[in-house]
């Protein structure tokens, strides 16, 4: 048996919610043997003269059947929602049938998927019949009908043979209904007794028992009583418990590192759920093409320790990246080129060297990470960066460097704390100062978004708070807290349309603006914020209206990302943000507002990203509209 893996579950489980009203159907077709169809016939057609059904049948050996198609019947809306998505008369009917046989024929595939249908949304004691009408032009098919009750789930029976397995390290055997999550009463829809047969399976392999088999699931039908009894019968297999784990396909690779990632529980109860968990945490590190977990099939299986394969393929360890945009304004244009090393020791260390530049700004940095640091689900991150900023906000010559942690907590919850020193001399509007930082950054995150660049649904939420000390020529002492939310919902499977919002609050707490370094306060405008101003523009201004920065600062921003083909897309969008000069924002909601429209073009990986915005409260000094051109969407 075999587990596979790699990156996300995100495109299975699309998959999966695509095809799950055909698999209801076809639970319904396996029904048909213990549940008496309902009757249906066709008529035949009316009696012609022989020169006119000579006429008739040469007529449509040429061009085939024409015919219109009416469904009758009093349904439920499920059920008719259901019935119109199995439903293949109308959607066939620019496939004219060359013959009247081959019109019967089709109806009768119709009525077969209309009787599957039917048993998988509960309803056994319906009564469907058809009529074809061959002498009018077109012919006319009529399908009626007669769901009847909806049946409800009676009594769902497991049967272990030889005998029931007996519990293990505290794990329950299923034994009843509810614990495969149905409920006595309920309607016998396919759907749940479907997912019932596999949550039985699964609960069973998590208990150590992985070559479980169902024998015979048998549904009867109490067409009196509108009732439906399941009776299940569970072939368990053999109890066994994990055994040695064989590890293949490393080349670069330390072994020892890929065994303390695994944490292979030798010994232990069998549980499928950590096969996952394996998978998982060795896909996550982005040094492997192919994860393959693979064990011995049922014939070779017997009580006791079963060894487990991991079989690995690992990937190109370095990349080089590039990445621009463009904007209107000040900023003008940006790149970015990367180089990255994914495995620089042969223990997933991770060194990414980043040189980025704009007419404003000049930066490189690099980022060492070291993976499982003293624990687990722990990292080491060191950083060090050099930039040149000259705005009309503030000109800053720095270098800075930090170490920290970063903890994963659950699947979706990271937690990071740093210690940090900078060394800059900057200057605005206050004058010129040379500042000493030391900080203890820290941040927590909240993020189960299915994308990054091109997210469609999900939460990604960040609080973070820094304390800075400035040393030196320049004494002060301030606190930095910063919020963002963005969430992401798309009220249809195909994700043609996803409404997404952004929220950011911050706020600088113990000293007057003039006396925090001009990088560390607040600003808003341009593609990353309030799209429709200039960099960094909203908020206090000089007599030269330069932005000063301010203590505190509001944003939010709206969109409805529009697919009109699977490349094109459209995004009408509004933004507003405010900052302030104290720390608490002004209540009186004075935001500066814009609104715009965006164009994209997905490439696959992420979407290429043009928006145009308009200033909707324009002052004096604004333009009368920018734009932004850059990958991946604004938030």
């Amino acid at each position: 048996m075999q587990l596979w893996g790699g990156g996300t579950e995100e495109a299975g489980r699309a998959r999966l919610r695509r095809v799950g009203s055909l698999l209801a159907v076809l639970f319904g077709l396996l029904c048909l043997d213990v549940v008496p169809s309902a009757a249906a016939a066709d008529t035949d057609p009316k009696p012609e003269l022989g020169s006119q059904r000579q006429e008739r049948e040469a007529e449509s050996s040429q061009r085939g059947i024409d015919y219109r198609f009416e469904l009758i019947g009093d349904l439920p809306p499920t059920l008719r929602r259901l019935i119109d998505e199995v439903s293949q008369l109308e959607a066939l009917r620019d496939r004219t049938p060359a013959t009247p046989a081959a019109l019967r024929a089709r109806v009768q595939d119709e009525e077969e998927r209309l009787e599957a249908a039917l048993k998988s949304a509960g309803y056994y004691a319906f009564a469907l019949t058809s009529e074809i009408d061959t002498a009018q032009s077109p012919a006319e098919v009529t399908i009626s009908v007669e769901p009847g009750p909806q049946f409800t789930l009676a009594d769902y029976s497991i049967v272990y043979t030889p005998t029931a397995p007996p519990p293990g390290d505290g794990r329950s055997i299923p034994t009843r209904a509810a614990d495969l999550d149905l409920t006595l009463g309920m309607p016998a829809e396919a759907a749940p007794l479907q997912a019932a047969e596999g949550r039985l399976l699964w609960l069973l392999s998590q208990s150590g028992h992985p070559y479980a088999t169902i024998t015979t699931a048998r549904y009867q039908a109490d067409h009196a009583r509108s009732e439906l009894t399941a009776t299940v019968t569970i072939e368990p297999g053999p109890r066994v418990v994990f055994g040695p784990l064989i590890i293949e396909g490393l080349t670069d690779v330390e072994q020892d590192y890929i065994r303390d990632l695994a944490d292979w529980p030798e010994g232990q109860l069998w549980d499928a759920r950590v096969l996952i968990a394996v998978r998982n945490r060795i896909a996550a590190t982005d040094l492997f093409e192919s994860v393959l977990i693979d064990f011995p099939d049922t014939a070779l299986a017997t009580a006791g320790p079963l060894p487990v394969t991991l079989a690995l393929r690992e990937r190109s360890h370095r990349s080089i990246g590039v990445g621009a945009a463009v904007t209107s304004g000040e900023e003008i244009a940006r790149a970015k080129v990367s180089w990255e090393h994914r495995n620089l020791f042969g223990n997933g260390e991770s060194l990414r060297l980043e040189a980025l530049g704009s007419f404003l700004r000049q930066e490189a940095r690099a980022t060492f990470r070291r993976p499982s640091f003293l624990q687990l689900d722990q990292a080491l991150i060191a950083r060090t960066s050099f930039l040149r900023e000259e705005s009309d906000a503030f000109d800053e010559t720095t270098a800075a460097a930090s170490l920290g942690v970063e903890r994963s907590i659950g699947e979706n919850w990271t937690v990071e704390l740093n210690t940090a020193i900078e060394f800059s001399e900057q200057t605005d509007s206050f004058g010129t100062d040379r500042f000493t930082l030391v900080g203890l950054p820290a941040s927590v995150s909240y993020d189960t978004r299915d994308d990054l660049l091109d997210p469609t649904r999900g939460w990604h939420i960040t609080f973070g708070a820094a304390p800075w000390v400035s040393v030196g020529e320049r004494d002060s002492q301030f606190l930095i807290g910063e919020t963002s939310a963005a969430t992401y919902w798309s009220p249809f499977e195909s994700d043609r349309v996803v409404f997404a919002g952004r929220t950011r609050l911050g706020a600088l707490f113990f000293e007057n603006a003039p006396a925090v370094p001009a990088s560390r306060r607040f600003y808003s405008g341009g593609g990353g914020s309030v799209r429709g101003f200039e960099f960094r523009s909203i908020g206090p201004l000089d007599g030269d209206n330069d932005p000063l920065g301010g203590k505190s600062v509001a944003e939010v921003g709206l969109e409805m990302r529009l697919k009109l083909t699977e490349t094109i897309g459209i995004v009408p969008f509004l933004d507003g943000g405010q900052v302030f000069e104290d720390t608490l924002p002004d209540t009186d909601f004075d935001w500066q507002w814009a609104a715009g429209l965006g164009l994209r073009y997905h490439l696959g990986f992420g979407p290429l990203r043009l928006d145009v915005a308009v200033p909707l409260n324009p002052r004096d000094q604004d333009d009368s509209f920018e734009f932004y051109v850059s990958i991946g969407q604004a938030f």
